[in-house]
């Protein structure tokens, strides 16, 4: 999307009851916040709109929907007046004073989430050096890790998994998931209250643990459909790639160079590639092996679909991740939830709701919030995807 593919409108042309198609947006600099999409106006939403303006941000649609919606705005002033009736005044409250705190707030998010995009740029940066030349700029990762281990010292964690849990672009996917599996790392050593050098350490291993995969070919890397038994051969020595590419390009840490060789080894032994058994497994590789399955399985990729946070947190809760430490897969059970609540969910229907409580006996199922009313979602009804609301647009 492009910025010539907005235009600003003012909250007093929407009412009550209309019903709105397009995406209605607030601008932030450079970035692009979705406020509401193909929705019913009611009056909590339309009294955000005017908080939103009261807080000096401006309201943005798409150019293509302007006619109508104006269009619309205009039937709906003629009916009121037709009746001689007043739409409601929204009048400007103590509580709308802490809801422009909090668009203070979400532009102080806004502020991390470039820092983010930056460092997935830089990240892209480092894989083409990798790919060009065969070595890691070790000071470029370095650089790259002491940004990640601040964030994870400073920021909220809930805000950090809210940027690993937003869509991605395919041709991103390398560099994001180094990003994600480095802060899903130092989020878990957090967690597991491991020395800050262990952190520093373990992120620095999730940058590097699939850099090996720049060695395959991307037609065996991106392919749609089931590997051969030989493709699969090949996908199975990335590890040893990284581990070589890794200690050629100077790292001496052992406890990186495990993890990143060992990360896709599984505690009944029938893991790559060196078949280990569940005691020489490091604990660094045993971390990453978490930190990646979740991030592979919240991403879409060409030969499959993305899966929600909560379908992912349901199957490390029945063991179908049987392979993975346990012990590991627990503490990650026991704080990932906190990290969703209170965040916007897209549900089967194509709803938006805000999720605010995670049933630890039943992952799959949170309870949300639309418009006010809390539904338990269930088979028919249930949360697909966290939502992402920062839209970065082009001049």
């Amino acid at each position: 999307m492009k910025r010539n593919d907005l235009v600003q409108i003012n909250a007093d042309a929407f009412y009550e009851g209309m019903r709105i198609s397009s995406e209605v947006f607030f601008r932030y600099e450079d970035t692009f916040i979705l406020l509401c999409k193909d929705v019913t106006l009611t009056r909590a939403l339309l009294k955000k709109f005017y908080q939103t303006e009261w807080a000096s941000r401006e309201l943005y649609v798409l150019t293509e929907h302007i006619e109508g919606i104006m269009e619309m705005s205009r039937q709906f002033k003629e009916y009121y007046e037709e009746r001689g009736e007043e739409r409601h005044k929204f009048e400007r409250t103590d509580e709308d004073e802490e809801s422009i705190t909090d668009m203070v707030e979400l532009v102080a998010k806004i502020n991390l989430h470039k820092d983010y995009t930056n460092l997935r740029n830089r990240l892209g940066d480092v894989m083409d050096t990798i790919q060009k030349e065969r070595r890691v700029p070790m000071e470029a990762v370095s650089l790259i890790q002491d940004d990640i281990s601040e964030k994870i010292e400073t920021a909220d964690p809930a805000i950090l998994i809210e940027f690993i849990n937003n869509i991605r672009q395919p041709d991103d996917y390398l560099n994001a998931h180094a990003a994600n599996v480095a802060m899903l790392n130092g989020l878990m050593g957090t967690w597991l209250k491991l020395p800050k050098d262990e952190v520093d350490a373990l992120v620095r291993t999730g940058l590097l643990h699939d850099i090996g995969k720049l060695s395959i070919g991307v037609e065996i890397l991106n392919k749609p459909g089931p590997l051969t038994a030989e493709e699969f051969e090949e996908i199975k020595k990335h590890p040893i790639y990284s581990h070589e590419m890794t200690k050629f390009s100077g790292e001496t840490d052992q406890r990186i160079l495990d993890g990143v060789l060992s990360h896709h080894e599984k505690l009944n032994g029938t893991g790559y590639p060196r078949k280990l058994q569940i005691n020489d497994i490091p604990l660094f590789s045993r971390i990453t092996a978490v930190s990646d399955v979740y991030d592979a399985m919240v991403a879409r990729r060409s030969y499959k679909a993305r899966h929600s946070p909560f379908e992912i947190l349901e199957e490390f809760s029945i063991h179908k991740f049987s392979d993975l430490d346990i012990s590991i897969v627990n503490t990650f059970l026991d704080n990932m939830p906190a990290t969703l609540v209170g965040k916007d969910a897209l549900l089967s229907d194509g709803r938006s709701a805000k999720v605010v409580y995670v049933n630890p006996l039943h992952f799959s199922y949170p309870v949300v919030d639309i418009d006010g009313e809390l539904i338990i979602t269930n088979e028919e009804l249930g949360c697909v995807a966290m939502l992402n609301f920062l839209v970065t647009v082009d001049d």
